[in-house]
């Protein structure tokens, strides 16, 4: 019994060290003040993270849908974004769409917010042998 005691404790530890191994191996190279920004504002969100000219990025699902967010290396986050669903397009941005891209399928709508907490939103249409990205202010006016 003794043994059996000693085997599962010994078996416990060992597997909550390769546990806590892995976590910690799959942010490799991202700063403390990056990973406490993420936490801060996401809690404990599964994210694949990834460094480019100095920033950091992190993939993650909020709500259901796929995220990115972007940090400098103090943790300040600079900006993010999230797939939406087509309706949750501005009206005059639908509008729009559907008055100069009659045939086209909106294949992809996303919600861009900046570190000033300013959203613009992107859609991407499937147009006949193309894709073409609009972007829209809040309102829903066409930027480009």
């Amino acid at each position: 019994m003794k043994g059996f005691l000693f085997a599962f404790i010994l078996v416990s530890c060992v597997t909550s060290v390769f546990s806590q191994g892995n976590e910690i191996g799959s942010t490799p190279g991202t700063p403390d003040a990056v990973l406490k920004g993420f936490i801060k504002n996401y809690g404990d969100a599964k994210a694949t993270w990834r460094e480019t000219d100095g920033n950091y990025e992190a993939s993650f699902k909020l709500i259901g849908m796929p995220s990115t967010v972007w940090y400098d290396s103090t943790g300040l986050r600079l900006k993010y974004v999230v797939d939406i669903k087509e309706d949750q397009l501005p009206a005059i941005a639908r509008s729009y769409i559907d008055r100069n891209y009659p045939k086209a399928k909106i294949v992809r709508a996303q919600k861009w917010t900046d570190d000033k907490k300013a959203n613009t939103f992107q859609a991407d249409l499937k147009l006949t042998a193309e894709t073409k990205s609009l972007m829209f202010t809040s309102r829903g006016d066409l930027i480009k």
